[in-house]
């Protein structure tokens, strides 16, 4: 088999560091195709003739393969379809190279860490730092050591020490996957960074333990950077006494050992079994650890490529006991994905949706102790010479969006049950009648005790009051929220117990992380577009290709929406069909019909996605949200969006259109503009949920504070309201928070005297 390229120190400036990089002279002459392999024996036969494959496994099907000109010679003789991906594989690999280096080069900031892809010792040093930073909730651990005496590293993140359930993350079985190590890191760094700060983390790790090993095998990572290594080296490298060295690690576990699924006996193969079921110090010191363990109980195995999450069992297609549980959370952490930059990562057995795959880490913590385990292969979708070769710019976005899958998995062994709002939280509460929303509470590893169902709310800060939720069947509960007056900012959550006492809240982070809604005497719309209707916007432009379209979306590749923002199903999007389409060669415009609006206290809101930093030339363009007001010629900048921070995912805006400069202007229009100006860029946009309303707040009480009615707030009705403290008299309850407290009491006062 054709060696593709050694490696050579060459000084990359850095923390002064020597960055391995592939010397590109030694892939002079060589491309990378996509052939079109009719069969197993057509791929067995290019195989012998020294092609590499750049697949995981070269396999029937149109996928990258590297060759030479008499390489080329062959397929034609063979008659097999082949497409150049790669032209010139020695100046590709120089300009990989520049990337790298210029991605050190130009890093700044506190944390440089994934400007490009690391070494081992650099792994090392890294963890060694996080200890010491977070020390009060971290500690290392030594797994054991590979072939040639690396240490095996990770770090547990135990927030008091006390025994929880765990989640395991770990990168680099196959050693050629550099996207796997800052990935699986990213999760340590971003937890420990954010606890204590972000709820949702903070109430998670209160919950749960979480292990984080980035690289299971050192030696392998490293002979892709040494000097005489291979950058597409696979396998760890245990010497097997002849000229083929390495044992795939991701085929020696014990479940289904060398049961043929994409498996072999050959120490030359990529998929070499090794001698024996567990045999490798690698897989050992992993299993040791786990066992020892006792309580971990689900897994993320994180490889590349192809965007898939794969789902227990990985050997047959025949689905475990608890098959439908494992599948929807896949599906949970497969959502979670696309919500960060829009990318589709299919989930389901590997048989399905990559190939069959005997002794696999999958299986293992599956079949030996139960635990939800799951092998995600990360970015890109395909191969076409870069699949295990990214360029450094996808490390954070391909780290973010699995960091939001982690999460996901973390919720779901550390919360026992589930709470959910299926119409979503009262946007406003009234000042005359209580207002009323629906909640969903599920179980998960627990049952909820409905009785025990709260919802917790207060006006102007301090304690809270509580109201018991109705149950109305099943798991269909409403939640009722007192009256409120102008001047309290509401705040609220949910929490119920399990019948054995567990306690969960929505928000998960509440108290810390609470609901809000705005007050209101009355509430006016003037415009309101879910996307399923097109109540009268128009669209213009100059751009070529991608002009604003209204319907369900179609993408999930290359920074699209996977779906609507408000969940009705459409929205406006940019050039909806799927595949690798975007806005380009100019602008495409959105326009508003007229709206009419007079007054002042008016509010914008909308849901907005932009990407822009896919492509040859990312972060280069913006969208802009002009208003113009009608008759003018003239439109005014609401905001811009980018050219920086665009990687899509739904956000939701708000502006008060009187501090936006609207004051007096009675009719007008907005406009969203997506603009495709940078060569080689991906430009992909979308609306949703545009609202436009004037929320109007009275309070109906002319004399606050007059408790006993006589026209007069005085003595008396500060005795009144004394007399009920504590209670939930609404006579003395002024402020509408549930309580009768201080805050009442001091309300009085404020209004001594007569009305």
């Amino acid at each position: 088999m054709r060696t593709l390229c050694t490696v050579s120190l060459l000084s990359v400036t850095s923390a002064a560091v020597a960055v391995p990089m592939p010397r590109p002279s030694d892939l002079a002459g060589l491309q990378v195709v996509e052939v079109d392999v009719p069969d197993e024996a057509a791929v067995e036969l290019l195989l012998t003739q020294g092609l590499d494959g750049l697949a995981c496994r070269p396999a029937p099907g149109v996928g990258p393969w590297v060759v030479g000109a008499d390489d080329i010679a062959l397929l034609d003789a063979l008659g097999l379809e082949h497409d150049v991906v790669i032209e010139d594989l020695e100046a590709h690999q120089e300009a990989r190279n520049d990337a790298r280096r210029a991605a050190r080069a130009a890093a700044r900031g506190l944390d440089t860490f994934y400007s490009d892809f690391r070494t081992y010792d650099e792994y090392q040093t890294r963890m060694d730092q996080f200890l010491i930073d977070h020390a009060d909730i971290a500690t290392g651990v030594s797994l054991g050591q590979s072939h040639q005496g690396r240490d095996i590293r990770g770090v547990v993140i135990n927030v008091d020490g006390s025994d929880k359930p765990a989640v395991l993350f770990n990168g680099c079985q196959h050693a050629r996957e550099w996207i796997s190590p800052p990935t699986t890191w990213y999760i340590a760094d971003t937890l420990a960074d954010n606890y204590g700060t972000d709820p949702q983390i903070t109430a998670l790790l209160d919950r749960v333990e979480v292990i984080v090993i980035p690289i299971v095998n050192p030696d392998g990572y490293e002979h892709t950077y040494e000097a005489g290594g291979y950058r597409f080296w696979r396998k760890n490298r245990r010497d097997n006494g002849g000229s083929c060295a390495g044992v795939d690690l991701n085929r020696n576990w014990s479940s289904d050992w060398n049961g043929g699924e994409s498996t072999s006996t050959d120490p030359c193969s990529d998929v070499y079994v090794g001698p024996a079921s567990m045999s490798e110090p690698e897989v050992q010191a992993l299993a040791n650890f786990c066992l020892d363990h006792g309580d971990i109980r689900a897994q993320i195995d994180f490889h590349s490529y192809s965007q898939l999450i794969l789902e227990p069992r990985g050997y047959t297609t025949a689905p475990p006991p608890d098959w439908d549980e494992l599948h929807a959370v896949g599906g949970e952490m497969a959502d979670a994905i696309q919500s960060v930059h829009g990318l589709n990562y299919t989930h389901d057995n590997p048989c399905n949706i990559l190939y069959c795959a005997s002794g696999t880490l999958i299986d293992w913590p599956y079949d030996t102790y139960g635990a939800a385990s799951y092998c995600i292969e990360l970015r890109p979708s395909s191969g076409s010479g870069d699949g295990f070769d990214p360029p450094p710019s996808e490390i954070i976005p391909c780290a973010e969006e699995n960091f939001q899958a982690a999460l996901s998995l973390i919720d779901h062994v550390g919360v026992p049950m589930s709470i959910s709002l299926p119409g979503g939280t009262p946007p406003v509460v009234s000042t005359t009648e209580p207002t009323s929303f629906a909640v969903t509470i599920s179980a998960g590893a627990q049952n909820p005790d409905a009785s025990t169902a709260t919802l917790h709310h207060r006006g102007s800060g301090g304690a809270f009051a509580t109201t018991a939720l109705a149950h109305n069947d099943g798991e269909a509960y409403t939640a009722t929220l007192p009256t409120f007056t102008c001047a309290q900012s509401p705040e609220y959550y949910v929490s119920v117990e399990s019948v054995s006492g567990s306690m969960v809240a929505y928000p998960i982070g509440a108290p810390l992380e609470l609901l809000t809604s705005d007050v209101a005497s009355s509430l006016e719309v003037a415009f309101d577009d879910n996307g399923e209707t097109d109540p009268g916007w128009t669209v213009s432009g100059t751009a070529t290709d991608g002009h604003w379209d209204r319907g369900v979306p179609a993408g999930g590749d290359r920074g699209d929406p996977p779906a609507d923002a408000d969940g009705s199903g459409q929205c406006w999007l940019t050039d909806n069909v799927a595949g690798n389409s975007d806005v380009d060669g100019g602008a495409t415009v959105l326009t508003s019909p007229v709206w009419m609006a007079s007054g002042d206290l008016w509010s914008l809101s909308y849901s907005r996605w932009f990407s822009n930093d896919y492509g040859a030339s990312p972060n280069e363009d913006v969208m802009r949200v002009e208003w113009s007001e009608v008759g003018s010629s003239t439109w005014n900048l609401l905001e811009q969006v980018g050219p920086t921070g665009a990687s899509g995912g739904w956000e939701h805006v708000a502006f008060d259109l009187d501090a936006a400069g609207l004051v007096g202007v009675d009719a007008f229009q907005i406009r969203f503009v997506a603009e495709d100006a940078g060569s080689g860029s991906v430009v992909e946009a979308a609306i949703d949920a545009v609202h436009l309303s004037r929320i109007e707040c009275i309070d109906d009480d002319p004399c606050p504070g007059d408790v006993d009615g006589n026209g007069e707030v005085g003595v008396d009705d500060v005795l009144a309201v004394i007399g009920a403290f504590g209670t939930n008299d609404p006579a003395g309850d002024l402020d509408g928070d549930g309580i009768v407290d201080v805050n009442d009491i001091l309300l009085v006062i404020a209004a001594f005297g007569p009305c």
